[in-house]
């Protein structure tokens, strides 16, 4: 994300959110080496999940430790996609339940990579499903 957002960051990284100024920073402390380490380790991720996926379409979990926060300031906590997005597999969050709170509380369905059409089908049906179930 340091990379990516790394134009930002030049022009202007007083009008970044203090949240945002952070995590860009440990991202800007990171040594090459410790990059190119993590990043060797991404097929291993990925061949440790290869027979789950043999057997399933997707992989259902939290998409958040709670439900989704109230307002526009923040997304919410992504600790809980971390892991699917540094190993590119892809993972799509469905707000498919309600907290206490009245805010949406969602799952997430992760797939293999190179299985997106796969996944989103599978999110499709998970969806018809829940749906099916709430009218009975």
């Amino acid at each position: 994300m340091a990379a990516n957002l790394d134009a930002e960051w030049a022009r202007g990284r007083d009008q970044l959110s203090a949240s945002l100024r952070a995590q860009l920073e440990r991202g800007r402390a990171v040594t090459a080496l410790d990059y190119q380490q993590a990043v060797a380790r991404i097929p291993i991720i990925n061949a440790g999940f290869e027979e789950i996926f043999e057997r399933c379409d997707a992989i259902l979990t939290p998409a958040a430790p709670g439900t989704a926060p109230k307002g526009l300031d923040a997304t919410g906590d992504p600790s809980f996609c971390t892991l699917w997005t540094f190993a590119g597999m892809p993972a799509i969050t469905l707000p498919l339940m309600q907290g206490a709170n009245g805010l949406p509380l969602g799952v997430q369905l992760v797939g293999a990579r190179g299985t997106d059409a796969r996944l989103l089908r599978t999110a499709r049906w998970l969806v018809g499903a829940v749906a099916a179930d709430a009218e009975v």
